[in-house]
């Protein structure tokens, strides 16, 4: 395998939330991170989500990556050194498909995963900063990922935020009945996802806020709930029994200011990393807040039916590396591969030379083609050999270049 392929980041599996909120890559500096690898010849992609902050790089040292890392993210030394890790090689590879399909996920199975992972490739793919190595590897993992959807029940049941939120919410306002308000304060992809879970599973009063009006307004028209002005988001809290925030803002959007007047009991869950409510508001009275950590807590009826099929979520992962590693092995063959063609067609030029005198032009063009069929023949052959034979010994290789004079 590639000696230079690596998984550096941190992870809900090691880090807590205030220490992961640190550590998230917006856009624009995955743009910049990833850049700066292409200059040094390298290939990355960047996971950023609210349960991880992750780099997957090939071709470049570890040393200089994690300093990279370290810049990127926010400079929080002490605090990588105590939760990050760093993955390397065949552990690497092994955790991208795992993060991939959702086994590594706080959630097991989550679906938002992929698309995250994808949105990262595609922007690197932009950026030109996918190499050929790490553009197949990245195949063969989204192949893996539409077999595991397609053949195990691991993405089936609670498997993603938005569907842990509606079970939550469930769970907690119970007593409420039908007569629920929920207010839903963002309306980006994580907003929608919430608003979609909720109108497919409960049936409450829905309102959505988000800091552009007409947004706010587009998906209230779609998603058949009500709408309000930011403005009036501190009344629309005292009104509500759930508050769900799903804004992306790097400071709080929910403090102290919008809960003042509060004087009844309100569950509020804050899905933004960072952190988008101010984690204070948990020791006021009435209020009950849920983050993310929090979350994965939730009972869930088909996680242990997911957790059975990790097994065959595994093997199928397997099955995917190995036709990979065979793809790196048969790619490391390549330059010898072409370097055969060329010795093969420098021997026929050189025997046709050595013979033309003997014939007449016209006799040489009527057996040219007899004389290229058998050449390609014996090179297709000879390569054939090589391929089926480097899988089990590598040593094949070094005998066909002694053998050729080739390198």
């Amino acid at each position: 395998m590639s000696p230079f392929f690596y998984s550096i980041g941190i992870s809900h599996w090691d880090c807590p939330l205030q220490i992961r909120e640190k550590f998230n890559i917006d856009k624009k500096k995955s743009i910049d991170f990833i850049s700066d690898i292409k200059s040094l010849n390298g290939s990355a992609f960047v996971v950023s989500t609210c349960n991880r902050t992750q780099v997957f790089a090939n071709n470049i040292n570890i040393h200089l990556l994690k300093k990279k890392f370290i810049k990127y993210s926010g400079n929080h030394i002490e605090d990588f050194e105590k939760y990050g890790f760093i993955l390397e090689n065949d552990n690497a590879i092994q955790n991208l498909f795992e993060v991939s399909t959702g086994i590594d996920s706080q959630i097991l199975g989550d679906l938002q995963i992929f698309s995250q992972v994808k949105e990262g490739v595609d922007l690197a793919k932009e950026n030109n900063c996918i190499n050929s190595y790490m553009d197949r590897l990245i195949q063969f993992v989204f192949q893996a990922n539409k077999e595991i959807q397609s053949f195990t029940s691991i993405s089936k049941g609670a498997a993603s935020v938005a569907h842990a939120t509606v079970l939550k919410v469930r769970q907690k306002t119970e007593h409420l009945k039908n007569d629920k308000k929920i207010l839903v304060f963002g309306a980006g992809e994580m907003g929608q996802r919430i608003l979609e879970n909720l109108n497919n599973q409960t049936n409450s009063k829905i309102t959505v806020i988000n800091r552009t009006l007409n947004k706010a307004k587009e998906i209230s028209e779609n998603q058949k709930v009500n709408f309000s002005n930011i403005k009036n988001l501190k009344e629309e809290i005292k009104k509500t029994d759930v508050l769900i925030v799903a804004t992306s803002s790097k400071n709080y959007t929910i403090n102290n200011e919008h809960i003042d007047h509060i004087d009844n009991k309100k569950l509020f869950i804050d899905l933004s990393v960072p952190r988008n409510i101010d984690p204070k508001i948990a020791s006021k009275k009435y209020i009950e807040l849920i983050d993310m950590d929090q979350l994965n807590s939730e009972a869930d009826k088909t996680l242990n039916k997911r957790k059975k099929d990790i097994p065959k979520a595994k093997t199928i992962i397997n099955l995917y590396k190995l036709e990979f590693e065979d793809w790196f092995k048969l790619y490391a063959l390549a330059p010898t591969i072409k370097n055969l063609k060329m010795t093969f067609e420098e021997m026929k030029n050189s025997e046709i030379e050595k013979y033309k005198g003997q014939y007449q032009q016209d006799e040489l063009e009527r057996i040219k083609p007899l004389i290229d069929s058998i050449v390609k023949k014996i090179s297709s052959k000879n390569i054939e050999y090589l391929r089926k034979r480097y899988r089990i010994d590598e040593d094949i290789l070094l005998v066909m270049q002694e053998m050729y004079k080739i390198s």
